[in-house]
């Protein structure tokens, strides 16, 4: 079955990536503003981070820092992504995602987001002039067919920019009841 995900575009003022390159970020919540307390995060994660606050802004819960596949990671930022994983996702079907993706380390979309009704969704950050690849499609298209979860794709932008939103079809697998899940 053909899944096609329209994109979503978020648009920030301006003046808050300036602030955020200056080290102002007030408008993050406090558990976020922790995690990107380095300078060097600072131009890397705006986008991811603005996205995020947008969406948790909307109902959501979640993260940033979380890792998809079996790739090892010593960095500490990734530990609660992985308990938040391990909560909201069923166990026999992330392992079987994570068999899928062995060896693959590309293309993990940047948000994990859940809600307390039960509802999960990853989304994909765009920005100007990236693109996306087919690792990240492909992720996508495991992540629907496999844990049966929402994908978006949202484009992250300045406000006084145009854009128009593109569209993207990817594969996904119904199984009749993958695993007796």
């Amino acid at each position: 079955m053909i899944y096609t995900i329209q994109e979503k575009v978020i648009t920030y003022p301006e003046q808050v990536l300036k602030e955020w390159q200056k080290g102002n970020k007030d408008w993050l919540p406090i558990d976020l503003t922790e995690l990107v307390d380095c300078k060097s995060y600072f131009n890397k994660y705006f986008h991811e981070c603005y996205a995020l606050t947008h969406y948790l802004d909307n109902g959501w819960y979640g993260t940033a820092f979380y890792v998809l596949g079996n790739s090892p990671t010593s960095n500490s930022l990734y530990d609660a992504g992985r308990v938040l994983l391990s909560q909201y996702i069923c166990p026999v079907k992330l392992s079987l995602l994570k068999g899928i993706r062995t060896g693959l380390t590309a293309g993990e979309p940047e948000l994990f987001l859940f809600k307390p009704d039960g509802s999960l969704l990853f989304v994909k950050v765009q920005k100007a002039g990236k693109h996306l690849s087919e690792a990240e499609l492909i992720c996508l298209s495991n992540i629907k067919s496999v844990l049966e979860c929402e994908v978006e794709i949202v484009y992250v932008m300045e406000g006084n920019k145009t854009y128009k939103p593109k569209t993207y079809d990817i594969k996904v697998v119904q199984f009749p009841n993958p695993l007796g899940v």
